[in-house]
């Protein structure tokens, strides 16, 4: 069962398919040619009746030798052999069948009409007369199936054959015949005697047949399939982000015209990636000069104002000077969480020595001190292993989830749950206003980088929101199928 297992598993390759269609294709076309070659011998003998029964009448004639033993005859047998040869090959006619000895006596006869007026030889045209005296004048060793005369009169067919043993011309066959039918007039006698006749060949064209197409499977199949292998290969490569891998096939068939296409579209998607990460640095750049010029650069000009305002004071008022210092220290406070958060924006988690679930900890509470928005973080088995490349991803969706909150929701709560697995969930809930996440999408809040940051791991992330029930963000990644990646 094993073995059968291998075999129907080897088939099912492209390489041994192609291998037993060229077998099979190969035999179905020297069947059919050998088919056609039987099907036009037989219209050939169809219309050919005079050749046919001429070649039947030399066959007989070869056999008819072997009843001569020494100077003597079987009669037996020859009377035998003419009553029956018709019937062994399928052919009727009206007329006889006669076997004249080398002085041109009768010896035996079988059909209908052989009595002829004054003598057997007397009924017969005298061409056909003719021809039995040429049979029996040939020398020894003269082969019937070369030396069968023919004559035809008034639809009657006249054939003489002569009768050769080893060593002497015995006699001659003689057939007048009349309204001939013969197997080649129908052809399901026709077609098993032409098998019998041409079944050597058939056997051997077939095993020929399966030999040739065998080799010619195996070569052609064998480049076939390792040229399709490269491809392969160079796919699997592209699939795992490597785009400096291109086909080696400098051929300039279709394959080769694949390959050069394949390539060409490896290097259009490297250039892509380099321009989008070009994108994306020159988007994180812009986005963190907003966040210096809307926080740290406003936070600083207000210290300067305190300041500046708390310096007049002094040596006038020492109390105000005093609470004016006091609120530039706030404010200096304030920027240095600003800064702090700017910070943990920049470095990736997983460069910090932090597992994702502290890492986020640390973020929200940041951010909760930042915005004055209450944050719940659960995180409960938070000290198992998650992947680089999914820590990196869910921060920085955290990051873009918890802007949004803080500029569009008009939430007063938001709650963080991380669970960490074989399948990762990160799932962020506000109480906010709600949104048309439809139009979100094309309005560009930050949900479509999301997207894309999860796609790219080969995860799943779920948007939910309703206005005035706020907005709920599902994302589930499992570590297994990245790995695999």
């Amino acid at each position: 069962m094993r073995f059968l297992s291998r075999s129907v598993q080897r088939f099912r390759r492209l390489q041994w398919k192609l291998t037993l269609f060229y077998i099979l294709t190969t035999m179905v076309v020297l069947i059919v040619l050998e088919m056609a070659g039987i099907l036009i011998m037989f219209g050939i003998a169809k219309y050919n009746v005079r050749q046919t029964l001429a070649y039947e009448v030399g066959v007989v004639a070869q056999n008819v030798g072997s009843n001569f033993t020494g100077p003597f005859i079987n009669r037996n047998r020859l009377n035998e052999a003419l009553r029956d040869w018709r019937l062994e090959n399928g052919t009727e006619f009206q007329g006889f069948s006669a076997v004249v000895d080398p002085e041109g006596q009768l010896i035996a006869v079988a059909g209908e009409d052989w009595a002829e007026a004054g003598g057997f030889g007397a009924g017969l045209p005298a061409i056909v007369q003719r021809h039995i005296r040429s049979a029996l004048a040939l020398e020894p060793g003269s082969i019937p199936l070369m030396n069968t005369s023919t004559y035809e009169e008034k639809g009657t067919i006249y054939i003489v054959a002569p009768i050769v043993n080893a060593k002497e011309i015995k006699g001659a066959l003689v057939v007048k015949a009349g309204q001939v039918r013969t197997s080649a007039n129908n052809l399901w006698e026709f077609i098993p005697k032409a098998f019998q006749f041409f079944g050597f060949s058939i056997i051997a064209f077939l095993i020929g047949a399966a030999i040739v197409g065998l080799a010619f499977g195996i070569v052609t199949s064998r480049s076939l399939v390792r040229r399709l292998r490269r491809i392969l290969t160079s796919a699997d490569r592209w699939s795992q982000g490597d785009f400096t891998t291109f086909v080696d096939d400098p051929s300039g068939d279709e394959l080769g015209r694949l390959a050069q296409r394949l390539n060409q579209m490896a290097k259009q998607l490297q250039h892509l990636l380099r321009t989008r990460q070009d994108l994306a640095a020159l988007d994180e750049r812009n986005r963190l000069a907003r966040e210096l010029h809307d926080s740290v650069k406003q936070q600083m000009f207000a210290v300067s104002i305190w300041v500046n305002t708390a310096k007049t004071l002094i040596g006038q008022d020492e109390h105000a000077a005093r609470s004016h210092l006091v609120e530039a220290e706030k404010l200096i406070r304030q920027t240095q969480q600003e800064l702090r958060a700017l910070i943990h924006q920049l470095r990736p988690v997983a460069l910090e020595g932090k597992n994702l679930a502290h890492a986020l900890e640390d973020y929200v509470k940041v951010w909760q001190e930042q915005t004055g928005i209450a944050a719940e973080v659960e995180a409960p088995g938070g000290q198992q292993q998650v992947s680089p490349l999914i820590e990196e991803a869910f921060f920085r969706i955290t990051q873009e989830a918890l802007a949004n909150i803080a500029r569009h929701s008009q939430a007063s709560a938001m709650k963080l749950s991380l669970a960490c697995g074989e399948t990762v969930t990160l799932s962020i809930r506000d109480n906010g206003c709600g949104f048309d996440v439809r139009l979100a999408d094309r309005q560009g809040v930050g949900l479509s980088s999301m997207r894309e940051r999860v796609q790219a791991l080969g995860g799943h992330i779920d948007i939910r929101s309703e206005k005035g029930h706020g907005t709920t963000i599902v994302v589930r990644c499992k570590q297994t199928e990245l790995q695999a990646v």
